[in-house]
């Protein structure tokens, strides 16, 4: 019986131990703001965002982004992180943090953009009221 016991206690403790491990801290990514209108006369959005960061424990973090092969910042032994970035752009990127030698992304946030307007001349006609008939 105490056999048992003690060989369900060690298959529990391999099962949770690389579990633990294994996972990285959760890090939190904020980036206002995560859409760009453009009418139909507009080609590019030009942005300031404000990104800023936060991990429940110190460590090495970059941030970087699809548009680019190097990282835009890189934090050292940090558990929050904050700066402005300008940006110019007309299509769907996104933003993410990674350890500096690059690897899994930790937390990761998409910038949509969103075209208004039509080019289908049927929706720039003006609608009739019902009673333009009599």
């Amino acid at each position: 019986m105490a056999q048992r016991w003690i060989i369900g206690g060690l298959l529990a403790g391999f099962a949770l131990a690389p579990a633990i491990a294994a996972d990285p801290p959760p890090v939190k990514l904020v980036i206002k703001p995560l859409l760009c209108v453009l009418d139909k006369t507009a080609t590019t959005c030009a942005i300031t965002f404000d990104i800023r960061w936060k991990s429940t424990q110190p460590g090495d973090y970059c941030l970087a982004d699809s548009t680019t092969a190097n990282p835009l910042r890189c934090w050292q032994r940090s558990v929050t992180g904050a700066m402005k970035h300008e940006r110019s752009f007309s299509d769907d990127f996104a933003f993410w943090l990674t350890p500096p030698a690059g690897g899994a992304r930790l937390s990761e946030v998409k910038i949509e953009v969103l075209r208004v307007g039509s080019t289908d001349r049927r929706r720039e006609r003006r609608t009739r009221h019902v009673w333009d008939v009599l």
